[in-house]
């Protein structure tokens, strides 16, 4: 189960003494100084019902603030197999909540941990802040969480839970993406669904499924990540 953080206060998280690239269990171990976490779910079933694609996300604390940049098709849809839609994303101010949402899908998520500078956390808040500064409406506010609806749509493979995720990411200066094609295997597609995203447009840092960016993080020597936690 989740031990969960207060969403706070970075202070009342637990300080890292593992090993770089630990993974840990027992979830949410982290530093008392600013980091991000790229969140990457992995497929689940419920109800009978398959549901291989996955998911990915950014978690960013620095100082006071806890925020889980979530985006996906959380509004109309359209398209084949409704691969396109409205883009949503949801800003997220208590991470128990949104993991523990993640959780009752009965899907695991993985936590990529990057420690940071105070300054390149809050770039990455900058960047999204951005992003919320020209929404089209705010369709939902809960105590933990807005809905924002965006002026570029989600598409399956150029603006999707992942590309976003990647680009905010890239904001911190960590340099994530490394040698992209070789882990551009689009898993969690079937046969099918890979030949059609052949003939989309190709992402600009050339990953577009979070399967493909979670084998892409655990690979990458160049920018390690500092931890790993283990949400399910």
């Amino acid at each position: 189960m989740v031990q969960p953080t207060k969403t706070n206060s970075t202070t009342q998280a637990a300080k890292n003494t593992g090993a770089s690239g630990k993974t840990t269990k027992t979830n949410q171990v982290v530093v008392s100084g600013a980091y991000m976490e790229i969140l990457v779910g992995g497929p689940y079933t419920r109800d009978k019902e398959e549901h291989p694609f996955g998911h990915a996300a950014l978690h960013v604390v620095v100082g006071s603030k806890d925020i889980t940049y979530d985006f996906g098709r959380y509004g109309k849809t359209w398209g084949t197999f409704d691969s396109e839609g409205e883009g949503v994303l949801n800003v997220w101010t208590s991470f128990k909540t949104y993991i523990s949402g993640e959780n009752s899908l009965g899907r695991t998520t993985t936590g990529f941990v990057y420690f940071l500078d105070n300054a390149k956390a809050e770039a990455v808040i900058a960047h999204f802040d951005g992003i919320v500064a020209q929404q089209k409406e705010q369709r939902r506010k809960t105590a933990s969480s807005a809905r924002y609806v965006l002026p570029s749509n989600y598409h399956p493979t150029t603006n999707n839970c992942t590309t976003v995720t990647i680009a905010g990411a890239k904001v911190s200066g960590k340099p994530i993406v490394h040698n992209p094609a070789k882990y551009n295997e689009m898993r969690g597609l079937s046969f099918i669904e890979r030949q059609a995203a052949r003939t989309q447009s190709s992402p600009q840092d050339g990953i577009f499924m979070p399967a493909d960016l979670q084998a892409m993080l655990e690979a990458n020597t160049e920018a390690p990540y500092d931890k790993k936690n283990v949400y399910k």
